[in-house]
């Protein structure tokens, strides 16, 4: 009765163990955000949000124009970013697809924001995100779609010019 109980106990941890480490990832987040008239430029006191599974995590002011976060558990991810008199972008993550063997990626991302104006329509940037990135299995690394971007700063275009 003992070993079983004891042979019970391993397992239960192993299970645990093994469910435990396949949950964890790291993912090395660098965002710098720049105001579209000067390329150059810092955009400061911006709000940054954070969600995973569309549950808050955190909300708070960034005092300077770099965001630097890891991301340690698996979920897709929202960052949204704001500034009064601008118009909010937000991207999304999926660390959920992440195989387990590798456990350490990088993301970079200059983000652009621009003046919010009437005669704009870029209502869509309210529910698209500017940018996603998801684990590449074929170059074995986490990236941008810069496809998906290309179309979005189309439309973009296409609504500012289009008024």
């Amino acid at each position: 009765m003992k070993l079983i109980k004891l042979i019970t106990l391993i397992i239960l941890i192993i299970i645990s163990w093994v469910g435990y480490s396949q949950d964890n990832v790291r993912i090395k987040l660098k965002i710098n955000l720049i105001p579209v008239e000067d390329r150059n430029g810092h955009l400061k006191d911006c709000n940054i949000k954070i969600l995973r599974n569309n549950i808050e995590l955190q909300s708070y002011s960034l005092s300077n124009s770099k965001i630097k976060k890891t991301i340690s558990t698996r979920g897709i991810y929202k960052f949204e970013f704001s500034k009064k008199s601008y118009v909010s972008k937000h991207v999304i993550i999926d660390a959920v697809d992440i195989p387990p063997k590798r456990k350490k990626y990088h993301l970079k991302a200059d983000i652009t924001l621009f003046h919010f104006s009437d005669d704009d329509n870029v209502d869509f940037l309210k529910k698209e995100p500017i940018s996603i990135a998801y684990y590449d299995y074929v170059n074995k690394e986490m990236r941008w779609d810069f496809e998906y971007y290309r179309g979005v700063v189309e439309k973009i275009i296409k609504a500012q010019i289009s008024k």
